[in-house]
C-alpha cells in the first residue's frame, strides 16, 4: 500500500483553475496529479463556479476526476457557494451546504493562496477571500497545510495578525524559496517551529509535461521536424500586464526599462541574426481587451512585425493546459518569460531560461535552480542593459543547459517529496 493510500478525501483551496492564469492552474494540476499518484480517493477543488460538479481534468491521454466546488465572496449570501454561507453552515455542522460538508469530511486541507496572494497588497476583498478559506478550515477543526507560497508583505497590522493566527493554526506552512522562507519566519515570530515551518520549492516543478492533444498544423511542422525541435525554436512569454498598457504599468511598478521596446529589440535581433523560429507562449488568458491578457500582447506584437517575419513567429493556442505549455517550452532551445510560472516550465524541463521581472518572487525561484543571475529586473536596469543581458543569456544557453542538468533533478524530486511529507502528517496515512 502506498504511503497515502489510507487518505480518502483531500480538499484544495487557493488554486482555482478558472482564472485564466496558467501559473495558478499549474499549481492546481501539480497537486491533483500527485494526489492521483498517491491513490487519494477523492479530491475537492474549490473554484469560482456554482455548486458542486464532477469534472474530468485532462493529463495527456488520460483524465482525472475531481469535484470542483464553488467558494466565492459576493452579496448573494443565500447561494451555497458564497463564502459567508459556507462559513455559517460550517458553524452549524454543515447544514446541507456541499462546500462546508466537503471541508468537514476532509482528512487534510491544502491551501496555496494562488502562490503569491497571502498578502493585503491586492486590496481588502482579495485578502478577505484568501483568509475566508483558512478560517473555514480552522473553524471546521480540520488539518490545514499551507503549500509552498510567498508570505506577505502586509500593509495593515490587522492583516499581519490575522495571517499570523492562521499560521499558528496550520499543521505545516511551507515557503517556496529562501526569500519566502525568511518572510515566513518573520510572520511566525516567537512561534517559529522548524518542524512545522518549512522551506520547499514551487509546486509547479512537480507538474508533469504532456504533448498537446491539438496542435495547429503550422506549429506542428515546427514541433515535429526531422531535426530536433530544440534546434528550431526560441520561446518567449510577453506579459500583457506590462505590455498592453506600458505607461500605467511603468508608474505602478516603478519600472526603469521600457518593456515593449526591449521585447521588440531582442526578438527582432533573434529574427535578424539567426534562422530560429519564435513561439510566443501566452500564460495568462483573459477576455479580449483585458489589460492582463498575454494573448492580446502576443497578437499585438505579431501584428506589428514586418510581413516577411510573421511566418517565423507563432502563438500558442489559448486552450492549452499548463502541462501542454510546459511540454512545448521544453522543446525550445532557450526561453525567456515575464510570467514567473512560464519560466518554471523552462527550468523544470532543464531548458535554458531567463526572466524579465518586476517583482522579487522570480529571483527566489530561479535561485532554487542556481540561476538567480538569469533574472533581469525592469525596476533597476535600463532597456539597453536588459537587451544585452538577454543576448548573453541566449548565447550561453549550452553552458546553462549543462548546469540545469546538474541542479534541476533534485528540485523536481523535492517538489514531489515535500507533498509526500505533507500527506504523511495525517496519522492514518502512515498506517
Amino acid at each position: 500500500m502506498s504511503q497515502s493510500a489510507a487518505l480518502n478525501e483531500v480538499s484544495l483551496f487557493g488554486a482555482s483553475p478558472d482564472t485564466g492564469n496558467r501559473g495558478v492552474t499549474a499549481l492546481c494540476h501539480a497537486v491533483i496529479w500527485h494526489l492521483f499518484e498517491r491513490q487519494v480517493a477523492r479530491t475537492n477543488l474549490f473554484d469560482h463556479g456554482r455548486g458542486e460538479r464532477l469534472v474530468q481534468i485532462p493529463f495527456g491521454p488520460q483524465t482525472l476526476p475531481v469535484y470542483q466546488i464553488g467558494g466565492i465572496l459576493s452579496r448573494r449570501y443565500y447561494r451555497p457557494e458564497n463564502l459567508w454561507n459556507i462559513r455559517v453552515s460550517n458553524w452549524l455542522g454543515g447544514l446541507g451546504n456541499p462546500a462546508a460538508k466537503a471541508v468537514r469530511r476532509s482528512q487534510l486541507v491544502l491551501d496555496v493562496s494562488a502562490g503569491d496572494s497571502f498578502t493585503d497588497l491586492y486590496g481588502p476583498k482579495r485578502f478577505q477571500t484568501i483568509m475566508f478559506h483558512k478560517w473555514i478550515v480552522r473553524e471546521a477543526g480540520r488539518p490545514l497545510i499551507l503549500l509552498p507560497q510567498t508570505y506577505g508583505p502586509f500593509q495593515q497590522p490587522a492583516s499581519f495578525q490575522a495571517a499570523r493566527d492562521v499560521l499558528n493554526y496550520a499543521r505545516q506552512a511551507w515557503a517556496r524559496d529562501a526569500d519566502s522562507f525568511a518572510a515566513l519566519r518573520d510572520l511566525a515570530g516567537d512561534s517559529f517551529d522548524p518542524t512545522r515551518h518549512r522551506q520547499g520549492v514551487d509546486l509547479a516543478f512537480a507538474l508533469p509535461p504532456f504533448p498537446p492533444a491539438n496542435v495547429p498544423p503550422e506549429l506542428a511542422a515546427w514541433l515535429y521536424p526531422r531535426e530536433r525541435p530544440q534546434e528550431t525554436l526560441v520561446g518567449f512569454n510577453i506579459s500583457g500586464l506590462i505590455f498592453n498598457q506600458p505607461e500605467p504599468a511603468k508608474r505602478q511598478f516603478k519600472l526603469q526599462a521600457d518593456y515593449p521596446a526591449l521585447v521588440r529589440e531582442f526578438l527582432e535581433w533573434i529574427l535578424k541574426t539567426t534562422e530560429l523560429r519564435i513561439v510566443l507562449v501566452a500564460h495568462v488568458i483573459a477576455p479580449e481587451g483585458n489589460v492582463e491578457s498575454d494573448l492580446d500582447a502576443a497578437r499585438a506584437f505579431h501584428a506589428s512585425l514586418p510581413e516577411h517575419w510573421r511566418a517565423r513567429v507563432q502563438i500558442t493556442p489559448p486552450d492549452w493546459s499548463p502541462s501542454e505549455l510546459k511540454w512545448l517550452i521544453g522543446q525550445t532551445t532557450w526561453f525567456c518569460g515575464t510570467r514567473m510560472h512560464s519560466t518554471i516550465g523552462a527550468l523544470g524541463t532543464e531548458t535554458p531560461a531567463a526572466a524579465v521581472s518586476y517583482s522579487l518572487k522570480t529571483r527566489g525561484v530561479f535561485a532554487t535552480c542556481g540561476q538567480a543571475h538569469a533574472v533581469f529586473e525592469l525596476r533597476h536596469s535600463s532597456t539597453a542593459d536588459i537587451v544585452d543581458a538577454l543576448k548573453n543569456s541566449f548565447q550561453s544557453r549550452d553552458a546553462t543547459r549543462r548546469a540545469l542538468a546538474q541542479d534541476v533533478p533534485a528540485v523536481r524530486l523535492r517538489a514531489k517529496s515535500q507533498l509526500d511529507e505533507m500527506l504523511a502528517t495525517v496519522p492514518s496515512a502512515t498506517s
